[in-house]
């Protein structure tokens, strides 16, 4: 006769392993997505310091596009892991990794009269096609794109900073360098601007150390000085603008409709100065400019002494 407590000692057993089992996949189940929520973050944050020391000063701070493209928009906010987002993933890692060709030096083109389109390339960033990062750099940077909450709605007064909204305090932007003195440092280490009299240079280099006023240097380089949070003006008048669209932009950048921004239009198989762009299908910024208006902030003569320094640096 069979011993029936050796086949009960084995039903508990079985029912034992079982519940384990359960156990584990539930434990499994819940595990996983705390897993990737938690490596999706370290992703975006690495994303985020990556992009405020390489990539906001041609991107915008919004990623609202100034030298670069637009990235604030919203066919590249998805998960990465998603097989809906799978390609834009691809083709944003790829764009980083490879670059864009384009003129070397930053140029823009005016077309059809009021459109800006941008020629300028983008350096590979991917160490093995000659850039300065690895592959875990780089995807990092693509995870901060997709899914760092850049704001897309320029009507909304809510859309939030995203350097914020990952939970950072501190955008590791590089700070802005003046001198030791700025107001007697900036005016000796700022480029002569061709045009320009020895007295308006005099001027225009004192209205730009006055930081509290002129607040370009703020946020941008020239030269040796400045920010680095806008565009490096170094070179600005080899750039392709105009003084009126300097004027328009520097008085209040944010009255300047977007598709006269600057650049609005980008072609996607463009070769350094061509083909003819195609207007038909534009990558428009989801967002406003980041920069301030200076109108009522400068007067019309500091305002123009401005824009002629700009556009003589050569």
């Amino acid at each position: 006769m069979r011993n029936p407590r050796k086949y009960f000692v084995i039903s508990v057993l079985s029912f034992v392993l079982v519940a384990l089992f359960i156990v584990a996949a539930v434990r499994e189940a819940w595990r996983m997505p705390a897993a990737q929520a938690r490596q999706d973050r370290e992703y975006v944050e690495l994303g985020a310091k990556l992009y405020a020391q390489n990539c906001i000063q041609c991107h915008g701070p919004w990623g609202e596009g100034v030298v670069g493209m637009p990235l604030n928009r919203k066919e590249n906010q998805g998960h990465p892991l998603d097989p809906a987002f799978k390609d834009r993933y691809q083709y944003l890692y790829d764009t980083i990794a490879k670059g864009r060709p384009g003129t070397v030096t930053t140029r823009w083109v005016k077309v059809e009269g009021k459109h800006w389109l941008s020629y300028s390339q983008m350096p590979p960033w991917l160490r093995e096609n000659g850039g300065p990062m690895d592959e875990h750099m780089v995807k990092a940077l693509t995870y901060f794109i997709m899914l760092g909450n850049m704001p897309v709605d320029p009507d909304d007064p809510n859309s939030p900073d995203y350097w914020h909204s990952i939970g950072s305090n501190e955008f590791p932007v590089q700070q802005p360098f003046y001198g030791q003195n700025p107001k007697e440092d900036i005016p000796k280490l700022l480029p002569r601007s061709q045009g320009l009299t020895e007295e308006e240079m005099k001027q225009v280099t004192a209205l730009l150390a006055d930081l509290p006023k002129s607040m370009c240097l703020t946020c941008h380089t020239i030269g040796s000085v400045g920010g680095k949070v806008g565009p490096d003006l170094t070179r600005a008048g080899s750039w392709g603008f105009d003084a009126e669209f300097l004027r328009r932009w520097i008085s209040n950048p944010q009255k300047v409709p977007n598709e006269e921004r600057m650049p609005i239009y980008w072609s996607a198989n463009r070769l350094g100065t061509g083909p003819e762009p195609e207007l038909k299908n534009p990558v428009v910024s989801g967002i406003n400019s980041y920069m301030p208006a200076f109108e009522g902030k400068l007067s019309d003569q500091e305002m123009d002494l401005i824009i002629r320094y700009l556009l003589g640096l050569k």
